[in-house]
């Protein structure tokens, strides 16, 4: 004798028709569905405000079933209205989406489902009046049928705008193809406290939660986005228009410093055009975080990594269930280089997690003193690495108890120096560089200077006491090298087969790591070369001589060839052509502008892939459609447009060592492992 849910499955089968038997779970995701009672043998209906199931007069409504995680779904019916749990027991239809529009479907049996809201924990169930209510029961009235239909009306998304498979597997020699972005940073508006950045790479609640909500945060048009404005004009005063989605009018554009630009379908384009592996760096810094009116959590930076690795492994599950199911979509978080070349050769992208902190484990100085101890190293190393970090910056913007920071010019390095006054005790102390053309012209911080962002950001008011720097004219770099902490970090770092990332790090520190890589035959890494110091010639030979690998920053078309080709002449016989990307965007970086002569001779849409068959046109999201004569780089998902570019316009040769960047990475991330 059947019992419980078997018998009530049972029950429902006979009472009507199995329509949904051949409906798996991973059918349901970006699909359209009609919802047929097994109580009442009836589809479900619009009705008004609400849905009914006893009466086909009115004909089935139509679902389009958009996932917001891994088994739940916001049904959407074909008048764009989403199934919505209300007060008591009843359910209705909601223009947004949020917590009451999101429904499990748990199956029930063969061929049934419930559909269970996650707000409430409650069923949809069909009432004795027919009505489509919420019940804490389990019996066939709560069971349903999904039967795939056509019709629905999409949930609003963005558009990858390209058609093709994308390619997999391996060459004949047994290597991969595809490119590395080795700087990339998805999770950057958790950064510096959560309100400097607007825009997410996702939203379980769709597009519009994620990207059309900027005046919230930086206030009506943009007043409140004082860092935006200071890096992007030189004045922390200053507007910007804030329509983001549906319209787009205001963002993301090339130049900006403050928005997403790593939406993931955005991402996804560029995974159609060949990247197969992608760095993420989550990033913090703790005297930013702590200078900035606006926040929503901490400044520590151990946990602000803790918290953008967990929205990582959230997004992998929400890209797994656009696509289906656990696992199954194109973005694949790996911790080692047997796993990430798995992943690349089944096609799917790769995505290694680095830092990028300021003051990494906590090992901040002050006064130069270390704050600090080696025990508290060995437990940060041991911490990140059960996050599943696996890439580190010893140092980023400020001196740390690890050595110093490369200093950067411009009214971007009079900004870093303001948080270096802040955080260390004092400003950046420089004198000559050690190879020529290295340094940065400091220039004069004056007191306007220091007035201005006393005034854009209260918390500097600590700085008066310091006195004004004072620089000599002409070309500096900061005078402190590796300390005997750093010198530790570092060989423990090897120790635990953490790749090490170089830049950022002062020029002597530099060349201090180079002769310790050397010493034990370790790879180092580049991932954004000459940001935060200059590479020389020599170093670089040095890199590439310990199997290490250079990335490119982003440029024009003309530029980005002429990157890519000086930096793989730079290459000896260690291992063959390759350089990576390191785009930084989300990284306070902007992105290129429009070619200077693209009126003249533009980007030719629609374009291939420069592997694959993939054919790509202009990129549409909501009501804007992007194109790379006019728009520039203006969102990530335009770096198939702009290596399109690079093949039009007489630099294709250049993307040969691009598209030997991930095996690159592959060999040397398996190189820092001991040989087995």
């Amino acid at each position: 004798m059947l019992s419980g849910l078997a018998a009530v499955a049972a029950l429902a089968m006979a009472a009507s028709p199995a329509a949904g038997a051949n409906v798996s779970d991973a059918d349901l995701a970006n699909d359209c569905f009609a919802a047929r009672s097994a109580a009442t043998g009836k589809f479900v209906a619009i009705a008004g405000d609400g849905y009914r199931a006893d009466s086909g007069e009115v004909g089935a409504a139509r679902f389009y079933l958009k996932p917001s995680g891994l088994g739940t779904y916001l049904p959407q019916d074909q008048g764009g209205k989403l199934l919505a749990a209300r007060a008591a027991d009843a359910i209705g239809r909601d223009d947004v989406a949020g917590p009451a529009t999101e429904w499990a479907l748990p199956r029930i049996g063969q061929g049934y489902f419930a559909i269970r809201s996650t707000q409430t924990g409650r069923r949809g169930a069909v009432a004795s009046s027919g009505a489509l209510v919420q019940s804490g029961g389990t019996g066939r009235d709560t069971l349903f049928t999904l039967v795939r239909e056509s019709g629905c009306q999409p949930f609003p998304e963005a558009e990858v705008n390209a058609t093709g498979r994308p390619f997999k597997g391996t060459n004949a020699d047994g290597t991969v193809d595809g490119f590395v972005d080795m700087h990339l940073h998805i999770t950057a508006n958790q950064r510096a406290g959560g309100s400097v950045i607007y825009g997410e790479p996702f939203d379980r609640f769709g597009i519009a939660a994620a990207l059309g909500h900027d005046e919230a945060v930086h206030g009506p048009d943009g007043i409140f986005d004082v860092t935006g404005n200071l890096l992007r004009t030189g004045l922390p005063a200053g507007t910007h228009d804030t329509n983001g989605w549906p319209s787009f009018t205001g963002w993301p554009v090339f130049d900006t410093n403050t928005h997403q630009q790593t939406y993931y379908v955005w991402l996804k384009r560029a995974w159609l055009a060949g990247e197969r592996m992608v760095v993420a760096q989550t990033v913090e810094d703790q005297p930013l975080c702590e200078i900035e009116v606006l926040g929503s959590h901490d400044c520590d930076e151990t946990r602000s990594v803790e918290r953008q690795v967990q929205r990582l492994r959230d997004l992998q599950d929400y890209v797994d269930a656009q696509s289906g199911g656990a696992s199954r979509g194109w973005f694949q978080l790996v911790y080692d280089p047997a796993q990430a070349r798995h992943v690349i050769e089944s096609g799917k992208l790769a995505v290694l997690i680095g830092v990028e902190s300021s003051d990494l484990f906590g090992c901040s100085e002050l006064w130069d003193q270390p704050q600090c101890t080696r025990a508290d190293i060995d437990a940060g190393i041991a911490h990140f690495k059960e996050l599943g970090v696996r890439s580190v910056f010893p140092m980023h913007w400020i001196d740390n108890a690890f050595g110093g920071a490369a200093v950067e010019g411009g009214d971007k390095g009079t900004f870093i120096n303001a948080m270096e006054g802040f955080q260390t005790g004092h400003f950046f102390r420089t004198g000559p560089c050690p190879e020529e053309g290295q340094g940065e012209d400091m220039g004069p911080f004056s007191l306007p200077d220091l007035q201005a962002l006393q005034s854009a950001y209260p918390a500097l008011q600590a700085l008066s006491p310091l006195g004004l720097p004072v620089y000599p004219p002409g070309p500096q770099c900061n005078v402190k090298g590796l300390t005997d902490l750093g010198e530790y970090l570092i060989r423990r770092l090897m120790d635990e087969h953490i790749l090490i990332e170089m830049d950022h790090m002062s020029e002597w520190a530099r060349l201090r790591v180079l002769e310790m890589a050397e010493e034990r035959n370790y790879p180092l890494i580049s991932s954004h070369t000459n940001t935060g110091g200059l590479w020389t010639r020599s170093d670089l030979q040095r890199l590439y001589a310990l199997g290490g690998l250079a990335a490119a920053r982003p440029d024009q078309a003309p530029g980005l060839a002429s990157r890519l080709t000086e930096l793989s002449s730079s290459q000896g016989p260690v291992f063959f052509c390759a350089v990576g990307i390191g785009t930084d965007t989300g990284g306070f970086s902007s992105q290129p502008a429009p070619r200077d002569d693209a009126a003249q001779s533009p980007l030719t849409y629609p374009f291939h892939s420069y592997r694959g068959d993939a054919q790509f046109d202009r990129q549409r999201s909501g009501e804007r459609t992007y194109d790379l004569n006019k728009d520039g780089l203006a969102h990530y998902g335009l770096w198939p447009d702009l290596l399109a570019d690079v093949q039009q316009h007489g630099g294709a040769a250049a993307l040969s060592p691009l598209f030997h960047s991930a095996e690159a990475y592959l060999e040397m991330w398996q190189k820092v492992f001991p040989q087995r």
